[in-house]
């Protein structure tokens, strides 16, 4: 036998042919003839038939490599290659991304475990009954393979499949995009432009691009997310079916109690919308809630609400329309319980900057409209390219392709853009960064939320001495790109961790104006509130109070406020010093 290795350094193939083939190739083409026998006509020919077979054989050898498992670093973008059956493909991405996937899964058990640990009775079950029990009986009847590569992610962890679960369990954030086609675009065809808005972990989560090629059965798709999502965020398979998987805050939100995933299944079995939408109606239980975006090859756009139980379809009027993370079909409105100013305030930025560019839509434009800005003072409020963004994403079904970001947070949409296809008959364009980028005129927003960053890392770890000092230095620079208003809650947070509650109470003050954000000012009241009643100041607590009702009630759309509300109300009745302040990091606007 004739034996060639094959190694890409961490995965190798020994390919074997029989020895007398090259041997029986080579003596018909030369051997059989020395060249002192042939005239110059013939030897050429054998010289030519002698360079096709060694042509033919490096593209044997180039085949057999292209199909190994293999990791690309383009710039901050992780892209990986991923064959076999989805248990294969689990382990692949595990080795492949190493240090990378350890680092999240570490960080993301923890967050889970603090997370449930704080949510009662309720989060304790989820924890040590749901999710052990689903994880022993989930391999059966799941058609997308989601624990077969759960499973084989954490043989290579080295943990059991229930803690990986833990960990993709620990996520939230918000996303933006737009499905546009036909009168809509410049070529007639459907379009999706996707910003991904999660925290990237202070760089611990990459943005990952992985392509798909399962032996059973199942479409190749490409899948954009970062290492231990699980599910895509944003997809596009073979046959021109392209989603977008938006986070939908009902109730209830998560089934364990044998679900299906047709985030999943919709990529890796339908070829068009109304397929993927029959599959959904057909799936019954399932397991997270979501706003799922699509558009395929045909033309066809729309999107399907959905929570466990229930699900609705949306069709747009027009060829086009935006989404954010509230619903929209009036079937879902009653269990949506994140109708937040952020939200509405993404979605109309989107639609706005959509609105422009109809009739003339193109991969390019779309592009310009994820690094959209219009009607955001401030980096650190809502907009469509915010420094939130992990995985900002154009895609065009009909020539197979979905382009991706090579940057990280906090400017991950101002990045260059790279093409992956399926399409074999030509190489699409690489859209180049912006200006903005490249030129530096963005480095003062980078330098004032890398600070801000800092101070969220630091008050996570319980640094808050050393949070306060930076939020202090952060804010005495007179910060020209955020809004100091809402860095007053972060602020206002590390005080109050050191017990400094007059000083807590103090730095609210900003953030309570009528001029700040709806969101930030009603939090801020509501804050203020605890904090008098923590310094004895009952009657100031009761006015901060009677503010913050009046001020959520004055926009009934908003129902992300409920808790705020209730605990508003109850402190007219009694003191809340004991109940937490209700500021997230979330609140603050850059990215954890």
């Amino acid at each position: 036998m004739l034996s060639l290795i094959i190694s890409n350094g961490r995965f190798s193939e020994r390919i074997d042919f029989p020895a007398i083939f090259p041997l029986k190739v080579y003596n018909s083409l030369i051997v059989n003839h020395p060249p002192w026998e042939l005239d110059e006509e013939i030897l050429l020919m054998k010289r030519w038939r002698l360079a096709l077979f060694i042509i033919v054989f490096l593209l044997l050898i180039g085949s057999a490599y292209a199909e190994q498992p293999r990791r690309e670093d383009i710039g901050d973008l992780i892209v990986l290659h991923l064959y076999g059956t989805y248990h294969e493909m689990g382990k692949q991405q595990a080795e492949l991304l190493g240090p990378d996937l350890r680092r999240v899964y570490e960080m993301q058990l923890e967050d889970f475990t603090q997370l449930a640990s704080g949510a009662g009775f309720g989060g304790r079950f989820f924890n040590y009954i749901m999710i052990p029990l689903y994880s022993a009986v989930a391999p059966f009847g799941d058609d997308s393979h989601f624990q077969d590569e759960i499973g084989g992610i954490a043989s290579v962890l080295r943990v059991p499949r229930r803690n990986v679960m833990r960990a993709l369990f620990s996520l939230a954030g918000g996303s933006t995009v737009f499905a546009a086609t036909r009168s809509a675009t410049a070529d007639g065809q459907s379009l999706i432009g996707r910003n991904v808005d999660w925290g990237d972990a202070y760089g611990l989560r990459r943005p990952v691009v992985a392509i798909y090629h399962p032996t059973e059965g199942d479409l190749d798709y490409i899948f954009t997310g970062w290492p231990l999502v699980g599910l895509p965020t944003v997809g596009l398979n073979e046959a021109g079916l392209a989603v977008s998987l938006n986070f939908f805050v009902s109730e209830p939100r998560v089934s364990l109690f044998f679900p299906a995933w047709p985030h999943r299944s919709v990529l890796q079995k339908a070829k068009t919308v109304e397929e993927a939408i029959q599959l959904i109606a057909a799936s019954g239980r399932r397991g997270l809630s979501a706003f799922y975006v699509m558009a395929d090859a045909t033309g066809d756009i729309a999107m399907v609400e959905w929570t466990p139980t229930r699900f609705a379809v949306y069709r747009p009027d027009e060829d086009w329309f935006g989404q954010a993370n509230h619903a929209r079909t009036q079937k879902m409105i009653p269990y949506d319980r994140y109708r937040h100013p952020d939200s509405f305030q993404r979605r109309a930025a989107m639609e706005a900057a959509v609105r422009r560019h109809l009739g003339n839509l193109t991969p390019e434009l779309a592009v310009e409209i994820l690094r959209d800005r219009t009607g955001a003072a401030f980096a650190n409020e809502p907009s469509v390219g915010n420094p939130n963004v992990i995985n900002p994403v154009v895609v065009h079904p009909s020539s197979l392709t979905l382009w991706h970001s090579t940057v990280m947070q906090p400017h991950a949409p101002y990045g260059s853009y790279v093409p992956f296809t399926f399409f074999k008959k030509s190489v699409p364009p690489t859209f180049p960064a912006s200006e903005l980028l490249t030129t530096g005129a963005l480095d003062q927003e980078r330098k004032e939320i890398q600070t801000a960053r800092s101070a969220l890392k630091l008050h996570r770890e319980e640094k808050f001495q050393e949070a306060r000092k930076t939020w202090i230095h952060l804010l005495d620079s007179n910060p020209g790109a955020l809004n100091t208003r809402r860095l007053a809650l972060g602020y206002a947070s590390t005080l109050a961790s050191l017990n400094d509650t007059k000083g807590a109470y103090a730095a609210l003050e900003t953030a309570a104006d009528k001029q700040a954000p709806f969101d930030v000012r009603g939090l801020a009241l509501v804050a203020r509130g605890i904090l008098a009643d923590r310094l004895g100041l009952r009657g100031e607590a009761i006015r901060h109070y009677h503010a913050a009702l009046e001020h959520f009630q004055s926009q009934p759309d908003f129902t992300a406020f409920a808790s705020e509300m209730k605990t508003a109300r109850r402190g007219l009745e009694k003191s809340q010093a004991k109940i937490p302040l209700p500021i997230s990091p979330y609140d603050v606007g850059v990215p954890q």
